[in-house]
């Protein structure tokens, strides 16, 4: 990931942190923004299925990228679920739970990410943008959260944290841009987020 997608995509959560502030609309925003975020997860094995397809990944790429995919796509459902739960029945246990799986995401991707050893340089740096974006997303939900019960009692203005169109930008620009490489190009075009 380039370092103005970093600044960028840093100033922007930072703003809207900011802005929606530790408020019960927290809830509302990760539901709005956990669909993108799996669709993202589930991309990742639609990317190394085009690059196999085109003899651009090893078998031993696609095996561990296709891991990443489903773990994360495995976590991430697991959070909407608990965050579905946690709006239709406020309680410490499920926020508890939604803690826990945040902490597991944030272990285990960087751990399946680091474990890799992904050959192509290309393929790993798009791998690590798109996990990149998928924990950086996942932690601001987790800034907004109610850290004691007056946290949720108080009211913030109700902007979103990022819109799904933002989501789906920022996904297009730091994973599936043009590589100059047709083959490789080819498949990223097959992740792009519409």
């Amino acid at each position: 990931m380039n370092s103005k997608s970093k600044a960028f995509l840093a100033l922007v959560l930072a703003i809207a942190i900011a802005a929606t502030g530790c408020s019960a609309q927290w809830v509302n925003i990760a539901l709005q923004d956990l669909p993108v975020l799996t669709q993202m997860a589930l991309n990742i094995a639609t990317l190394v299925s085009a690059l196999a397809s085109g003899q651009q990944a090893s078998t031993a790429d696609i095996a561990v990228i296709q891991n990443i995919s489903a773990q994360a796509s495995r976590d991430l459902n697991l959070l909407q679920t608990l965050y579905g739960e946690y709006k239709a029945n406020p309680s410490a246990t499920t926020l508890q739970k939604i803690q826990n799986a945040m902490a597991d995401l944030n272990q285990n991707l960087p751990t399946l990410l680091q474990s890799a050893h992904i050959s192509n340089p290309t393929l790993s740096a798009r791998i690590t943008a798109a996990v990149n974006l998928i924990l950086t997303t996942v932690n601001s939900f987790a800034a907004l959260m109610p850290q004691s019960s007056a946290a949720t009692t108080r009211k913030a203005p109700t902007h979103s944290l990022l819109h799904a169109n933002d989501l789906k930008k920022l996904w297009n620009q730091q994973v599936c841009a043009p590589t100059g490489s047709p083959a490789l190009d080819a498949a990223f075009a097959a992740g792009i987020l519409r």
